[in-house]
């Protein structure tokens, strides 16, 4: 009696399972449209190799291959019959362990030492206020990178002054009747001036924003001020910006000019990326 098939089909499926795809503050004004990534899938490789489909189609998916010696006096149909209702001992009864799929690794988060040192000029005060919603935002944001995360923490230091205002120090009135902030009533330059840790402006962001958190930030634009609010919305606006995708590829100019709108403080916006890449890049 020949060995049967259904360990390797076993181990063929195995195998496919765990295969996987893999003024002195900056405003936030620019209002690009959203770039789409290409979803990238990891490569099968030698799977469709592995699964040796000839020769599993000669040997069949499911019915054990039975072989009749010379001396036997049963013939093949009666031997069929027997092994459908006594298996011999030749028959294989082991099954095979099922394949471990190891859990993914969490993803990095800032540790206060690290931000302390990414931005020298954050009070030593707000660092353990700011670490806990500033990686909050990071990890439900896809920005979990040390490329992104610099990126990311580069923008937010220039945008708030190292960390010191969430809320934009001139009076907004510069924005007055800007149709391209969706400024178009009366006041809305100082009412939706720069606000949270990347300086949101405008009524038309505003409108997004509220749109997708829920919170009312067009009657109520002072909220988006508040340390609660602060890093979620800033993840916000780089997401809907696609600047993860934009940090991976086109690099921190490119990400700053999508940010501010300009090149605003771009020197010291280059500056912090490579010094926060630096700190996030050590063992």
């Amino acid at each position: 009696m020949s060995v049967s098939s259904s360990r390797r089909i076993r181990a063929a499926i195995a195998a496919a399972a765990v295969i996987t795809t893999g003024v002195g503050v900056g405003t936030a004004t620019a209002d690009a449209s959203p770039v789409s990534a290409p979803t990238r899938y990891q490569e099968p490789g030698g799977l469709l190799v592995s699964l040796d489909f000839q020769a599993l189609s000669t040997a069949g998916w499911a019915k054990t291959e039975v072989t009749a010696t010379a001396d036997s006096d049963e013939s093949p149909e009666a031997t069929e019959s027997t092994e459908a209702t006594e298996p011999t001992e030749s028959t294989e009864a082991t099954e095979e362990a099922p394949a471990v799929v190891e859990p993914a690794p969490a993803p990095p988060t800032v540790t206060p030492d690290e931000l302390a040192r990414i931005v020298p000029g954050v009070a030593p005060e707000k660092i353990n206020e700011f670490i806990a919603p500033l990686n909050d935002a990071m990890l439900q944001n896809g920005i979990d990178t040390p490329v992104r995360q610099a990126a990311f923490i580069a923008q937010l230091a220039v945008e708030s002054d190292s960390f010191r205002t969430f809320e934009e120090y001139a009076s907004g009135r510069a924005y007055e009747g800007r149709a391209d902030l969706g400024n178009t009533q009366p006041g809305d330059g100082e009412r939706y001036k720069g606000r949270g840790a990347i300086q949101i402006t405008g009524r038309h962001n505003y409108e997004k924003l509220s749109q997708h958190t829920g919170v009312d930030f067009v009657a109520n634009p002072e909220l988006l001020a508040t340390k609660e609010n602060a890093f979620t919305t800033a993840a916000w606006y780089w997401t809907s910006r696609n600047l993860n995708q934009v940090a991976d590829t086109a690099g921190i100019v490119r990400v700053s000019e999508l940010v501010n709108g300009g090149h605003h403080a771009l020197q010291r916006r280059v500056a912090d990326f490579e010094r926060g890449l630096s700190v996030l890049l050590q063992p």
